[in-house]
C-alpha cells in the first residue's frame, strides 16, 4: 500500500475511522471516554505544523481544525459540543496573543517566559498526538475496522491512558491562556527594528580593506562600451559586511563624480519583501534630485513620476538604491519603468542581502561582497579597540584581540561593535569576550544581532524553524544539504502545499530561499551542478543560536541531566567513560564524532534509547557500534536514523521495523553489514535507504516493493544462493520501486542454480528499470564468482535491467556476458540511451559488439580490460577518455567543433586547422604505444594526457606521432608509475610547444639529471617558454640544470629529494617562481614554511611561498 504523506489529512484519519464505527464503539465504552478521545484529536491536531519560534503556526492549525465540520459533527453526536466550544475560546485567546507576540518581535522577559510555557504545552501535545496517530496507523495496516476500534478505544487500551494526558495538557493550556499577565494588547503599530535611513556621505578614512571592491565596481560603471541606456549593478552580501559603506565609497569617488553629471541616493529599506512602496521610493529619489528639498510632499503618484522623469530626461545619472529587499519582480518592473529615461551609460547600483533580489534585475553584472582579509580585519580592530595606541597596542592584549577578531569572522560591523566595547577596558573584559563569544557579549546585541535579525524577521514561520534548527551544527561545520533537508522533514518543518508534489521539493525551495538571502554560503557542487554541501557564516550561526534559545544545545559531552528546555542536542566529544543518560524530551540527538575518536558500547546505546523516547532524529555515526539493541523499536516518534560508518555493525535488530514513522535510514559505510531485517517492508514511510559502502550485503529482504515512498536507494542486491524464484521475486520488488531517483548500484550475485535461468523467465515482462524515469546513474556490479552457465546467467539478468532512456550515467563491472541485451542494431543507432553523458565498461572479458554505436551527448568514456569488444563508438562531444588494457579493435570517433568551419566536422581535418582549445579533451592510457593506433582526430583538441601504469614503455618516443598531432593543444602532461621509463624528451616532450604543466611521479628508472643537454646547454627548447608548473617525484641527486631555463615557471614541487645536498644558485634566475615545495629533504638547513635568512637559502628569497620539509 502507499504510505500517506505527512499532512493534515493524516491527522484526521483515526477520526474518520471512529465516525464509521460509532455504533460498535458505543456498545463498548462510555461517552465520556469517546469525548476525551475526540478532544484529544481537536487539541492535538496542531501536529501537522511543527511549532514555529513563536508557536503561532501550531495555534493557527489548531484553530483551523476546530472549525472543521467533521469534528463538529462528531462532537455533536457524542454530546461534547460544549467542550468543543470551551476549547475554541481558549484557542482564540492563545492565537490572538501569539499574533501580537509575533508582530512585536521583541518581547519582555515576562512575555518570553509565558511563550516558553505555551511552547512546552504544545510539544507535550504533539508527542502525545503523534503516538496516538502512529498506533492508529499501525492497527489499520494489520486489522479490520471493528478490531481496530476496540483495540484503540477500549477502557483498558492505549486511548484511555492517552485521554488522561489530554486532560493534563488541556489544563495547562487553559492555565496559560487565562493568566492575565499573558493578555497582550494587540498593537496596530507593532514594534519593529527598522534600520535608520542611510545617506551618500562617508568618511573614507573609516573604511578599511575595500579598495579592490571599489576598483572593480568603478571599472564596471566607467566601461565605455556599455550599450544600455540604464544598467543595473547589485552589491550582494549578508548584513554587516559593509554594502552601504562600499556604495558610499563608489558614490564619492572622484572618477565616478566626473563621469555622472547627476548623482542620486535613495534608502529603500523595504523590509516587506512582498510589498514595495513604489511611490515612497520615487519620492526619496526625487528628494535626492532636488538636493533634499521636499517639493514632492502631497504629490500624487502621477505628479511624482512626472517630476522625476523630467529630472532624468537625457541625463547620464548614477542612482544608488540602498538596502533593497523586494523579491517581487512585478513591483520591481513598475519601479524601474519610471527610471528608464536616462542617457546611455546611466547606472543604478543596488545594495541587497538577497541574491533573488539581484536576480530580478536580469543578466546584469553582480558584485558579491565578501568579508575583509585577515590583515584588514586586524587593522580595523586595532584602530577601533586601541584608538590612538593602535600603532603600538599593549602586548598582553594583542593575542587576545587576534583571537577575538577571528570570532568576528571578517565582518566589519562585528569588528567595529566588539572593538568599541573593548575600547579602554581592562584585560578581564577582554578575557570575558574571548570566552563567551560574540553573541553573548553584553552590548553586542545592540549592534550586530539586530542587523542580522532584519533578514530573519522577513522569513515565513516554517523558514524560521528551518533556519533556527541549523544551530544544532557546530560552527564552521561543512553541512550536507541533503542531511539538513532530511532533518527538517524529521522534525515536521516541511509540509505539502498545492504547488508541490512531495516534501523534498518543498525542502529544496526552502533551502534555495535561505541560500539566496545569504543565510548560507560557501556551497560545494556536485558534477551535475547541484549543491552538495555548504557552510553557515559564524555570525549567522550566532543568530541561529539566538533565535533557537535554550531549545538547541551543542555539548562537549553528555555527563548529567539535560535541561528540560532542550529539545535538540548535539555533541562532538562523546565517550563511553563520560556518558550519562537521564529521562528527557529531546527530539534530536546528533553525534559529530569522526574517524573513531570515540566509541559507544551497546549498554550506552540501550540507556540512550530507554531515556530519550521522544526522539525524531538520531545520529550515531562513527561510534564503533558493534550491535544495536532491540529497544530501538520503542522509539515510535523516530523519523531519522543514521548509523553510518559503524564498520563493525553486522546486523540490525528485528524490532527496528516497528519504527512506523521512519523516513530516513542511513547505513552508509557499514562495511560489515550482512543483511537487512526480513520485515523491512513494514517501514512504509521510508523515503531514504542509504546503503552506500555496504558491500557485504548478501541479499535484499523480500517485499521491498511495498516501500512505495522510497525515492533514494543507492544499492540493491540481486540474487542469493537459494533459488531462481528468489532471484525474480527480488527483481519484481525492484520493479515496484518506481519513485527511485539519483544513483543506484545493483550488485548481482551469481547463483549456481541459474545455469538455465534465462529459460525459466517464462512470460515475464522484465524492464525492472525502464519505469524509473528519475534515475540518473546506474552501476551494474557483477560478482567475480565463476561457474558453469555464468555467461547465460549474466545476460539473462541484464535483460531484466534495461534502463530508462533518461539515464545519464551507465557503468558495468565484471560482466561475463557476450553481448548487452537489447543493444541497438546498426540501422537504429540513436535508440540506446540517447541522454547518456558518462559510460564505463570495466573488466568485461567476453563482451563483443560489432557495428556502430552513436552516443551524441557522451562526455566521459572509460573502457578497461575489455579485450574482445569490437565496436565503433561515435562520441562527438567527448571530453574525457580513459583506456586501460585497450585493444586496437575498439575504434572511437570524435567530432570536433572547428572555428574555421563553424560546425561539427569529421575527424579528418588537418592538424594545422584552427580548433577550439576550450574543448579540453582529457585522455588517460596505460600503454603509450597504443596512442599511435588511435585515429588522428582522437588527438585534435587534446588538452590533458595522463600516462600511468605502463609496464613496458622506455621512451616517450614510442608515441612520437601522437605527440606531434597534439603539439599545439596539449597543455598538461602527467606520467606516473612507469617503472621502465628512461627518457621523456626526444620524440616526446620536444614536440609539445604549448605545454604548461608537467608532472612525473614514481618513475624510478628515469634519471632526470642525465637527460642529454644540447650544445647550447638549453634542453627541451621547444617548451621551456610556456611551462608554468613542474612537479617531479624522486630526484636522487642535484636538481636538473635544465630547470633554470624555464623562465615562465611559477610553481616548482619536488616530492622526494634524499640526495639533494643544497639548492643551486641558479634558482635566483627563476624570477617568475611564486611557489616552491621541497618534500623529504633530509639535508635541509632549516625546516618550515617561512623564508630563511641563511646563506644556503639566500637565492630563493624572492619566492613568495616556500614550503620545505625534511620528512615526506
Amino acid at each position: 500500500m502507499n504510505a500517506p504523506e505527512i499532512s493534515k489529512t493524516t491527522t484526521l484519519l483515526p477520526l474518520r475511522c471512529l465516525m464509521n464505527s460509532t455504533s460498535q464503539y458505543e456498545a463498548k465504552t462510555s461517552q465520556k471516554l469517546i469525548a476525551a478521545v475526540v478532544l484529544f484529536f481537536v487539541l492535538l491536531a496542531s501536529s501537522s505544523t511543527s511549532p514555529s519560534p513563536a508557536v503561532l503556526s501550531a495555534a493557527q492549525t489548531l484553530f483551523a481544525v476546530l472549525q472543521c465540520s467533521e469534528v463538529k459533527q462528531v462532537c455533536s453526536i457524542l454530546g461534547c459540543k460544549s467542550q468543543l466550544n470551551d476549547l475554541s475560546g481558549t484557542v482564540v485567546r492563545i492565537k490572538a496573543a501569539l499574533e501580537d507576540a509575533e508582530a512585536k518581535q521583541e518581547l519582555s522577559k515576562q512575555d518570553r517566559l509565558f511563550i516558553e510555557e505555551l511552547k512546552d504545552a504544545v510539544y507535550d501535545a504533539d508527542d502525545l498526538f503523534d503516538e496516538f496517530v502512529t498506533l492508529a496507523e499501525q492497527e489499520k495496516l494489520t486489522k479490520g475496522i471493528k478490531v481496530r476500534v476496540l483495540a484503540l478505544f477500549g477502557k483498558y487500551g492505549t486511548a484511555y491512558n492517552m485521554a488522561q494526558g489530554v486532560k493534563m495538557i488541556k489544563k495547562k493550556l487553559d492555565a496559560i491562556a487565562s493568566d492575565t499577565r499573558f493578555n497582550f494588547n494587540i498593537d496596530s503599530k507593532p514594534i519593529r527594528n527598522r534600520r535608520l535611513e542611510t545617506c551618500s556621505y562617508v568618511y573614507e578614512a573609516d573604511i578599511i580593506g575595500r579598495e579592490p571592491d571599489l576598483e572593480k565596481i568603478v571599472c564596471v560603471l566607467l566601461d565605455p562600451i556599455v550599450q544600455q541606456n540604464v544598467s543595473f549593478l547589485p552589491i550582494v552580501g549578508m548584513g554587516g559586511l559593509g554594502k552601504t559603506a562600499l556604495a558610499q565609497l563608489v558614490f564619492n569617488d572622484a572618477r565616478v563624480k566626473n563621469a555622472f553629471p547627476l548623482m542620486l541616493w535613495a534608502c529603500v529599506a523595504d523590509e516587506n519583501q512582498k510589498l514595495l512602496d513604489v511611490q515612497g521610493v520615487l519620492g526619496r529619489i526625487l528628494a535626492s534630485a532636488n538636493e533634499g528639498h521636499t517639493k514632492n510632499e502631497g504629490c500624487t503618484m502621477d505628479g511624482l513620476q512626472s517630476q522625476l522623469r523630467e529630472q532624468l530626461a537625457g541625463k547620464k545619472y548614477l542612482l544608488v538604491l540602498d538596502d533593497v529587499w523586494t523579491e517581487n519582480s512585478e513591483q520591481w518592473r513598475i519601479l524601474i519603468q519610471f527610471l528608464m529615461g536616462g542617457q546611455r551609460g546611466s547606472w543604478i547600483v543596488v545594495t541587497t542581502r538577497s541574491k533573488k533580489t539581484a536576480g530580478i534585475m536580469g543578466d546584469s553584472p553582480r558584485h558579491d561582497l565578501q568579508g575583509l582579509s585577515k590583515d584588514n580585519s586586524w587593522c580595523l580592530f586595532k584602530r577601533v579597540a586601541f584608538g590612538s595606541q593602535h600603532a603600538n597596542p599593549p602586548e598582553d592584549l594583542v593575542k587576545l584581540g587576534q583571537d577575538i577578531v577571528v570570532r568576528c569572522a571578517n565582518v566589519p560591523l562585528a569588528i567595529r561593535v566588539v572593538g568599541s566595547l573593548l575600547y579602554d577596558q581592562e584585560k578581564h573584559k577582554w578575557l570575558s569576550v574571548q570566552k563567551l563569544g560574540l553573541a553573548k557579549v553584553e552590548g553586542s546585541q545592540d549592534g550586530i544581532i539586530p542587523i542580522l535579525k532584519l533578514s530573519y524577521y522577513q522569513l515565513e514561520s516554517p523558514l524560521k524553524c528551518c533556519f533556527g534548527y541549523c544551530a544544532i551544527f557546530p560552527k564552521d561545520q561543512r553541512i550536507s544539504k541533503m542531511t539538513l533537508i532530511q532533518l527538517w522533514m524529521a522534525q515536521g518543518y516541511i509540509q505539502l502545499d498545492d504547488r508541490h508534489l512531495n516534501m523534498e521539493d518543498v525542502s529544496e525551495e526552502f533551502f534555495s530561499i535561505l541560500l539566496q538571502r545569504c543565510f548560507f554560503q560557501d556551497v560545494v557542487k556536485d558534477k551535475y551542478g547541484g549543491i552538495r554541501s555548504f557552510k553557515i557564516h559564524d555570525l549567522m550561526h550566532d543568530l541561529a543560536q539566538e533565535v533557537a534559545g535554550k531549545e538547541i544545545c551543542i555539548a562537549n559531552t553528555i555527563n548529567g541531566d539535560v535541561d528540560k528546555k532542550i529539545r535538540h542536542l548535539s555533541d562532538f566529544n562523546i565517550g563511553s567513560s563520560s556518558l550519562s543518560f537521564t529521562k528527557t524530551q529531546i527530539r534530536s540527538y546528533l553525534s559529530f564524532a569522526r574517524y573513531y575518536d570515540y566509541a559507544m558500547d551497546v549498554s550506552c546505546v540501550a540507556a540512550l534509547l530507554a531515556n530519550w523516547k521522544y526522539l525524531r532524529a538520531l545520529d550515531l555515526n562513527f561510534l564503533q557500534i558493534k550491535s544495536f539493541p532491540g529497544s530501538i523499536g520503542k522509539l515510535i516518534h523516530l523519523r531519522y536514523l543514521c548509523l553510518s560508518n559503524n564498520h563493525e555493525l553486522e546486523v540490525l535488530p528485528g524490532p527496528i521495523t516497528k519504527l512506523h514513522n521512519l523516513q530516513i535510514l542511513n547505513l552508509d559505510g557499514c562495511l560489515s553489514l550482512k543483511e537487512l531485517p526480513k520485515d523491512l517492508c513494514k517501514l512504509v514511510k521510508l523515503r531514504v535507504l542509504d546503503l552506500k559502502g555496504c558491500n557485504n550485503l548478501s541479499y535484499m529482504p523480500r517485499g521491498m516493493g511495498k516501500l512505495t515512498c522510497l525515492h533514494t536507494l543507492n544499492k540493491f542486491v540481486v540474487g542469493n544462493t537459494r533459488s531462481n524464484k528468489e532471484l525474480f521475486s527480488g527483481l519484481e520488488d525492484l520493479k515496484a520501486l518506481t519513485n527511485l531517483k539519483g544513483y543506484l548500484e545493483i550488485d548481482i550475485h551469481f547463483m549456481d542454480t541459474g545455469v538455465n535461468v534465462g529459460n525459466k523467465n517464462g512470460d515475464r515482462e522484465g524492464d525492472c528499470l525502464g519505469n524509473k524515469e528519475h534515475l540518473k546513474d546506474v552501476y551494474f556490479y557483477f560478482s567475480r564468482t565463476e561457474g558453469k552457465g555464468r555467461e547465460e546467467y549474466d545476460e539473462a539478468v541484464m535483460g531484466e535491467l534495461q534502463p530508462h532512456p533518461n539515464l545519464e550515467k551507465f557503468m558495468v563491472n565484471y560482466y561475463r556476458g557476450v553481448r548487452m541485451p537489447r543493444w541497438p542494431i546498426e540501422d537504429n543507432l540513436a535508440t540506446f540511451l540517447p541522454n547518456l553523458v558518462h559510460m564505463e565498461l570495466m573488466y568485461c572479458p567476453n563482451l563483443q559488439y560489432s557495428g556502430h554505436l552513436r552516443l551524441p551527448l557522451l562526455k566521459i568514456l572509460a573502457v578497461g580490460n575489455c579485450p574482445n569488444l569490437l565496436a565503433i563508438l561515435q562520441c562527438p562531444g567527448l571530453e574525457v577518455l580513459y583506456l586501460r588494457g585497450f585493444n586496437k579493435r575498439l575504434e572511437i570517433i570524435r567530432r570536433i567543433k572547428s572555428k574555421e568551419f563553424g560546425e561539427a566536422t569529421p575527424g579528418g581535418i588537418p592538424a594545422s586547422s584552427s580548433f577550439s582549445h576550450d574543448i579540453g579533451l582529457k585522455v588517460t592510457v596505460d600503454n603509450v604505444a597504443w596512442l599511435n593506433s588511435l585515429r588522428m582526430d582522437s588527438f585534435l583538441g587534446l588538452g590533458t594526457l595522463i600516462i600511468r601504469w605502463d609496464k613496458e614503455v622506455e621512451s616517450l618516443g614510442e608515441a612520437r606521432e601522437a605527440f606531434r598531432r597534439c603539439s599545439s593543444s596539449l597543455i598538461s602532461l602527467k606520467i606516473e608509475n612507469c617503472f621502465k621509463l628512461k627518457s621523456v624528451v626526444f620524440g616526446g616532450l620536444e614536440h609539445l610547444t604549448a605545454l604548461e604543466t608537467l608532472k612525473i611521479k614514481n618513475c624510478s628508472n628515469l634519471s632526470l639529471s642525465e637527460e642529454v643537454e644540447r650544445e647550447d646547454g638549453m634542453p627541451w627548447q621547444p617548451f621551456h617558454h610556456p611551462l608554468r608548473s613542474l612537479k617531479l617525484d624522486c630526484v636522487s641527486d642535484d636538481l636538473p640544470n635544465w630547470i633554470q631555463y624555464l623562465t615562465s615557471l611559477q610553481t616548482l614541487k619536488i616530492g622526494l629529494c634524499p640526495g639533494l645536498e643544497s639548492l643551486p644558485k641558479w634558482m635566483s634566475k627563476l624570477t617568475s617562481l611564486k611557489k616552491l615545495e621541497l618534500m623529504y629533504w633530509p639535508h635541509c638547513p632549516r625546516e618550515g614554511y617561512q623564508q630563511s635568512t641563511g646563506d644556503d637559502l639566500a637565492h630563493i628569497q624572492h619566492i613568495p611561498e616556500i614550503k620545505i620539509r625534511r620528512h615526506y
